[in-house]
């Protein structure tokens, strides 16, 4: 079975004629408008595709229209449920970018060995990104190429110019 990437959550219906509301966790929020089928979940595990009819990208949240999904009744089922994509799906990226998603779970060590802990999440700033790594405390790493030395996926490590004082 194909790995799945959550793009969004559902935030609820919008009219009555069976529009949803979605808040991307994407970068850009246009990132969804391409596909035409969109997959959604409850818990994560089992998913249920879906045709999108229509879709338009608003300053918040994405507005979008599922075939079959008619009127605010049907709609409403669907709140809360989790937006993703098979993996396979996504552009690929150009070399030392990466997808939150592969960035989460990785080593955090910098020069001298010290191990911070693993990517717990990331954080968008609007200045930069910054990964929160969890170890023995929370650090917030800033995601900007003067701290981050290196990312390596093989061996699931992120080489960081950072202390722990910091």
């Amino acid at each position: 079975m194909e790995e799945k990437i959550v793009m969004g959550k559902i935030l609820g219906p919008h009219g009555i004629k069976g529009w949803i509301k979605i808040h991307p966790f994407t970068e850009k929020k246009d990132s969804l408008i391409d596909h035409k089928i969109l997959i959604a979940s409850k818990d994560e595990k089992s998913w249920q595709s879906f045709e999108v009819e229509s879709m338009d990208v608003g300053d918040k949240f994405i507005l979008a229209k599922f075939k079959g999904v008619d009127d605010r009744n049907t709609a409403e089922k669907l709140n809360k449920f989790f937006i993703g994509l098979d993996k396979s799906s996504l552009p690929k990226l150009d070399e030392n970018n990466y997808y939150w998603h592969e960035l989460i779970g990785l080593d955090v060590k910098n020069n001298e060995g010290m191990h911070f802990g693993k990517v717990d999440s990331l954080i968008e700033t609007g200045a930069n990104d910054v990964l929160v790594v969890m170890g023995d405390k929370e650090h917030l790493i800033p995601y900007i190429k003067q701290v981050i030395l290196e990312v390596n996926l093989e061996t699931n490590m992120i080489r960081v110019d950072w202390q722990d004082d910091y």
